[in-house]
């Protein structure tokens, strides 16, 4: 009779010792690709917002089946929402690869060190960037949203097209200023001015 129950309580209770256990090597799977050790490494703004929805939904799910003794229906705007999430963090890593493989790009991911969690998801190359800073708003904003309607109402809330839209629009804000973030390489002096 409880067996959604039963099956959630379990599933909640491996990931949260997986989290606990696997901690280190979580904190360095949101961290960028880069040639500094990992734990110099700054985090990554793209690979922290994929973990962020990727808990609050699993949380919810597991939440409302043990409240509920029912799995939760996965609506469209839920979906939508995991698409842009999911398509802002592989835009991410298309762009770092890419830059990586240009050897007329001096990346700011191998040149500078972490700063901490929050100043490294809010910074580029050349300080904090209001797009990023936009990102992280709008994602807190209703990322808690979500998560009162799930205890208030248990259920998925299923985002309208109009938030959607804003929480779009934002992670492309943020994908089309990670292009120039890396600098190219400034070419070497000419040879004579190296004698001087």
């Amino acid at each position: 009779m409880y067996a959604t129950t039963t099956s959630c309580s379990v599933a909640l209770a491996i990931i949260v010792l997986l989290v606990f256990v696997l901690r280190r090597h979580l904190s360095a799977l949101l961290k960028d690709e880069s040639t500094l050790p990992v734990p110099l490494r700054s985090y990554s703004l793209s690979r922290s917002i994929l973990f962020f929805w990727t808990m609050v939904l699993f949380l919810s799910i597991c939440y409302i089946g043990i409240k509920t003794d029912n799995l939760a229906p996965i609506d469209s705007g839920v979906l939508i929402l995991m698409g842009i999430v999911v398509g802002t963090a592989t835009t991410g890593r298309v762009i770092d690869s890419s830059q990586t493989q240009d050897p007329g790009i001096t990346r700011t991911q191998d040149t500078h060190q972490s700063q901490g969690f929050l100043l490294d998801i809010l910074s580029d190359g050349n300080g904090m960037s209001i797009s990023r800073l936009q990102t992280v708003i709008f994602n807190i904003i209703y990322g808690c949203a979500f998560v009162s309607l799930v205890i208030t109402q248990e259920v998925l809330y299923n985002f309208p097209t109009e938030t959607l839209t804003l929480l779009g629009i934002s992670s492309g804000a943020y994908a089309f200023m990670k292009v120039p973030e890396n600098k190219p390489t400034p070419p070497p002096p000419p040879a004579n001015q190296l004698q001087l």
